[in-house]
């Protein structure tokens, strides 16, 4: 026996929607029909159908409307466009816009069930994607939770334990032991760095690093980054230089998530610098948009790896970099982080030249002056 769905026809037509009610009810799935693209997003929204035959050439709202508004509010139905031979071109377009497939006027029974089955075998596929994706994200977020508690809870205890034996606070350890102690502890910061990041990164996909929304000044985040960084360029000889932000540099920002992402960049322009380099920091405000780079004068990206550069756990492989830790994640995290405050993120770099990473943000709109209280 034929599995019920319900199908819903939005057409003009009057003989259009008899015939197919007739079909697809003998067929044995449970048939509505609708006279125009009103009444359709009315059932639509009622019945969440299984499928939707559409005509495109109605009067008032058309069917490409219907068939966005549809997708908006219901993304696993499958919409079918039903069009006549003159307007085939339209039909493609509406499968541009997320329709499955079209039926063009007139049409056999046969060829209505073909499609039909067709469209509720996609249907099945997507409503199964649907349920895989719902039971990853529950297992990341039970995953999430046992790194959290189970895993990065007793390395730090193991790590506060061997930061007091290198550190020479528990009494005379033979070099040796030392060697192997020293080595142990700095296995165990790279181990915490990966799940530190990991969890960063996790807190991002599940939307919860983004909120919290503010109006931020970028000099304030960009001035506080090179402060904490200044000891690391010093270290390596490299010079920092932060330039005054050109114009209205303010956002409307998460401001610790804006202070991971320089930290980030700025933290790179000076590991993958060449020695004496320098890395400078500039911002200005054009046109509605903020943007921030971080120039550096470092070993550069090789063009192949540039577009796999923000892939989670991603590192460039080269001879100069096999030396230099982390764990691939960093990048990851900043594309998602400006990508949650609607912004975007550019690089361009030559191998042996430098790089240079360009952040753009909308600029913070002015709202209406607010008067005096009246006494």
């Amino acid at each position: 026996m034929t599995e019920r769905h319900t199908i819903l026809v939005v057409d003009d037509e009057e003989a259009i929607r008899d015939s197919c009610r007739q079909v697809l009810t003998k067929t044995g799935h449970e048939c509505h029909t609708a006279v125009d693209g009103i009444e359709g997003l009315h059932l639509a929204h009622q019945l969440d159908p299984d499928v939707v035959l559409l005509d495109l050439m109605m009067p008032g709202i058309d069917g490409l409307e219907v068939l966005e508004q549809i997708m908006k509010t219901h993304p696993n139905t499958v919409c079918i466009v039903i069009t006549g031979y003159a307007t085939i071109e339209s039909a493609v377009d509406a499968m541009k816009r997320g329709a499955f497939d079209f039926l063009p006027k007139p049409f056999t029974p046969d060829e209505l069930r073909l499609i039909v089955t067709r469209g509720l075998e996609q249907r099945r596929l997507l409503q199964e994607t649907a349920a895989l994706r719902e039971e990853k994200e529950r297992m990341q977020q039970y995953f999430i939770t046992i790194v959290a508690h189970e895993l990065r809870s007793p390395l730090l205890l193991v790590k506060q334990y061997l930061d007091l034996v290198v550190g020479r606070k528990m009494g005379t350890v033979d070099d040796t032991a030392m060697e192997m102690l020293s080595g142990a502890h700095g296995t165990l910061e790279g181990l915490l760095e990966i799940i530190a990041d990991w969890l960063k990164l996790a807190r991002i996909n599940a939307g919860d690093i983004a909120g919290g929304m503010d109006e931020v000044e970028i000099g304030a985040i960009l001035t506080k980054v090179v402060s904490e960084m200044q000891p690391f360029a010093d270290n390596g000889g490299i010079t920092v230089r932060l330039e005054p932000c050109r114009g209205a540099c303010r956002v409307n920002a998460h401001a610790e998530s804006l202070l991971v992402v320089f930290r980030n960049l700025v933290s790179n322009a000076i590991k993958y610098n060449r020695p004496e380099g320098s890395v400078i920091i500039a911002g200005e405000s054009v046109d509605g948009t903020v943007r921030i780079d971080v120039r550096d004068t470092g070993i550069g990206i090789p063009k192949d790896d540039v577009p796999f550069i923000f892939e989670d756990f991603f590192r460039v492989k080269s001879s100069a970099t096999a030396e230099i830790p982390g764990t691939g994640l960093g990048l990851s995290i900043v594309q998602k982080i400006i990508e949650g405050h609607h912004g975007s993120i550019d690089v361009k770099s030559q191998r042996g030249e430098g790089t240079v990473f360009s952040i753009f943000l909308p600029v913070l709109r002015e709202g209406p002056e607010k008067e005096d209280p009246v006494d």
